[in-house]
């Protein structure tokens, strides 16, 4: 049987290392004393990555362009 199982680790992290929009499902800061939460907002991540299984995303968050 031949089905698409999705995006493989390398094409996931080519995407997430550019601004994409993102539900806020938790309080984000994007500014000081400008914090969003339950809204669309844009976010990037850099990947850090200190040895497996050692790897994790830091984010950076801005307002989204899209009103």
């Amino acid at each position: 049987m031949k089905f698409n199982c999705g995006e493989s680790r390398k094409e996931k992290i080519k995407r997430l290392e550019k601004w994409h929009d993102w539900f806020a499902w938790h309080p984000v800061r994007l500014g000081e004393k400008d914090c969003r939460w339950f809204e669309t907002i844009q976010r990037k991540g850099s990947l850090k990555w200190y040895g497996e299984p050692d790897a994790w995303f830091e984010w950076e968050y801005r307002e989204s362009e899209k009103l």
